[in-house]
């Protein structure tokens, strides 16, 4: 018959130890790894790193110009009558496309084409009536209030996406 394995306290050597209050001491290894780690923390903290799980601290930390850009998608019916993209209603691959709208203007005309067309047939999909797919730019300052919110935005027409084409309005401006 095999004799049993020693106790753990034999096989963590300095895991033995007890502290003043009858906890067991932690390991070498353990104090090391932690010290490594809170160090690699505020080295990236101090340089800006932004590698997870490390940070900079930039979410929330970064001045804002009151003027801010932003894009945004509306859908175009038989009538003229827009209404904005529902991203929240599209099935769930669309839910990131907010992200895919604030690139639109650098990606190639035919892959323009390609998202205004998947964006439509979600819509059409969901029982929406789609001619066009338009895309503003909005510009917002957000220091100029109407009540407790900002005032409403500036839109101009950037791009119109129909019938498998795209067409540009304006300049990078608006």
């Amino acid at each position: 018959m095999p004799a049993p394995p020693p106790p753990l306290a034999a096989r963590s050597p300095g895991a033995e130890v007890r502290t003043a209050t009858g906890a067991g001491a932690v390991a070498p290894w353990t104090r090391r790894f932690v010290w490594a780690f809170l160090a690699a923390f505020v080295i990236a903290g101090v340089f800006g790193f932004e590698a997870w799980p490390l940070t900079g601290w930039r979410l929330f930390a970064d001045a804002r110009s009151a003027r801010q850009v932003s894009l945004q998608a509306v859908t175009v019916d038989a009538a003229g009558r827009e209404r904005p993209v529902p991203w929240d209603d599209l099935p769930v691959r669309f839910r990131g496309n907010v992200q895919v709208l604030k690139g639109f203007e650098d990606l190639r005309p035919g892959q323009q084409a390609a998202v205004c067309t998947a964006w439509a047939d979600a819509v059409r999909a969901r029982g929406g009536e789609v001619r066009a797919v338009r895309i503003y730019r909005v510009e917002t300052d957000v220091s100029r209030r109407a009540g407790d919110r900002a005032a409403p935005g500036t839109r101009s027409l950037r791009f119109t996406c129909r019938d498998g084409t795209v067409e540009a309005s304006g300049g990078p401006g608006g």
